[in-house]
């Protein structure tokens, strides 16, 4: 054996080493197209994984480090390769073609015309890949016969690594027809696997057996004494109406008091001489009372004018800034005072997701403000007729109380809801409302 086939055999074994050491798709490419030279002595190398012929792909190149799909040479390397797949060449044998049908764009030099096809086996797994190497002198039998032997490590190599791939292994488990089986027997019985039925609304954190401010009297509110979340105590002011046209009407009450008494003085003292003033005193003591009662009512709604806290607790009320100046009349809510400690769970159920929902039945909250942890309640009402409430939504409102109050969270937070009612099977739990939708479409 002359000393040029030694060389060439160690190099082979070095080209094998590499190819059992490669740890990746990407060091078995760069080996591939780049090493293999010292072997068999080429111009272009073009590399690409064997999935399916139509949608063949060039992944690498020699001399190249990252690959054009888009550039001519690409283009026209990948389109014979593809058209190699479908005639279904799986031998190593070089072809030639004309050079006419080599110049990759126009203007550009025409591909080497002495191609060598080589297909990349595994024993076990089939086509790996496929390696088309070219250059302008013809192959030698001895030259074929390196590639040949060489093609079968390559694929080997990939068939290796692929092996360790998790979704192949995934998708030939599950081309088996006992693992489909008994895929479709799992998914059978499980429908009838006993869930309960749940819907989800939304929830927001209120005060549980709050004060209500009502507006007592008719007017515009001139001043607002708290912020919303603010504390206060009993008998703290907490706003005040305008009291301009309040105050000329109570001045006007007083003055017209002091306007019959001064009248009913004169009568009494010019009664011992005249019958008619005896008989005016007699009507203005009537007027008296009558003033005095307007004086006092005029006191009471001036009184009414400043608004005070009915218990401790936090006042709950919109932007104060919204409610300077506005206009309310008798009976209208302006704003809560509640007790921080005593809060409910008000949930909206929208009316397309409704469930059938019972008493104390489980629910879990999750809030915006803390959506990784859970607040468990609990229902105590739900009403029984429908609401519009925000965003034009159509809800029943179904109040909760918390199972753990000790720590309540904050008046006015928001979240959603899960609220938890009787026990179905999972077929109906998941195709309910493809039901609804085909009960009501068809009417069946």
């Amino acid at each position: 054996m002359s000393q040029d086939q030694l060389n060439r055999l160690s190099r082979i074994f070095s080209f094998e080493k590499k190819l059992r050491e490669a740890q990746s798709f990407v060091e078995i490419r760069y080996t591939v197209t780049n090493e293999l030279r010292s072997i068999a002595p080429f111009m272009y190398a073009f590399f690409g994984s064997w999935a399916k012929p139509n949608n063949f792909k060039i992944e690498a190149i020699s001399d190249i480090a990252i690959v054009e799909q888009t550039s001519a040479t690409t283009t026209l390397a990948q389109k014979i390769i593809r058209q190699k797949l479908q005639e279904g060449s799986p031998e190593t044998h070089t072809f030639s073609l004309s050079k006419d049908s080599l110049i990759p764009a126009k203007g550009e030099n025409p591909l080497p015309d002495q191609f060598l096809w080589v297909p990349c086996m595994s024993t076990q797994k089939g086509p790996q890949a496929i390696l088309l190497l070219v250059r302008n002198e013809n192959w030698t039998e001895q030259e074929i016969e390196y590639i040949r032997h060489l093609s079968n490590s390559i694929g080997h190599a990939m068939g290796s690594l692929k092996e360790n791939n998790f979704f192949e292994s995934s998708a030939k488990l599950i081309r088996k027809t006992w693992f489909q089986f008994f895929v479709v027997a799992g998914l059978v019985a499980s429908m009838f696997y006993p869930v309960s039925m749940s819907t989800i609304g939304q929830a927001e954190i209120t005060p549980k057996e709050p004060n209500i401010i009502n507006a007592p009297i008719d007017g515009v509110i001139k001043e607002v004494f708290v912020e919303n979340n603010d504390e206060v105590n009993l008998k703290t002011p907490l706003l005040e109406f305008e009291s301009t046209q309040l105050q000329n009407d109570y001045d006007l009450a007083f003055q017209e008091l002091e306007v019959i008494e001064t009248e009913l003085l004169q009568a009494r003292q010019s009664s011992f001489q005249s019958k008619a003033d005896k008989a005016l005193a007699s009507q203005l003591e009537s007027k008296i009372k009558l003033a005095q009662e307007t004086l006092n009512y005029q006191k009471i709604l001036l009184d009414r004018s400043t608004l005070y806290s009915p218990a401790e607790g936090v006042a709950v009320l919109q932007d104060k800034s919204l409610l300077i100046g506005k206009p309310y009349n008798i009976g209208e809510s302006i704003m809560v005072v509640a007790n921080p400690s005593l809060v409910d769970v008000t949930i909206f159920m929208p009316v397309k997701d409704s469930i059938t929902i019972e008493k104390d039945a489980n629910i879990n909250v999750f809030l915006d403000s803390d959506p990784m942890n859970v607040i468990k309640a609990k229902v105590t009402k739900f009403s029984y007729e429908p609401e519009i409430v925000s965003q034009n939504l159509l809800a029943y409102r179904v109040t909760a109380e918390l199972v753990d109050n000790n720590t309540p969270p904050r008046i006015g937070l928001r979240g959603t809801a899960k609220i938890f009612g009787e026990e179905v099977k999972l077929f109906f739990y998941l195709f309910r409302k493809p039901i609804i939708f085909v009960r009501q479409t068809l009417g069946f």
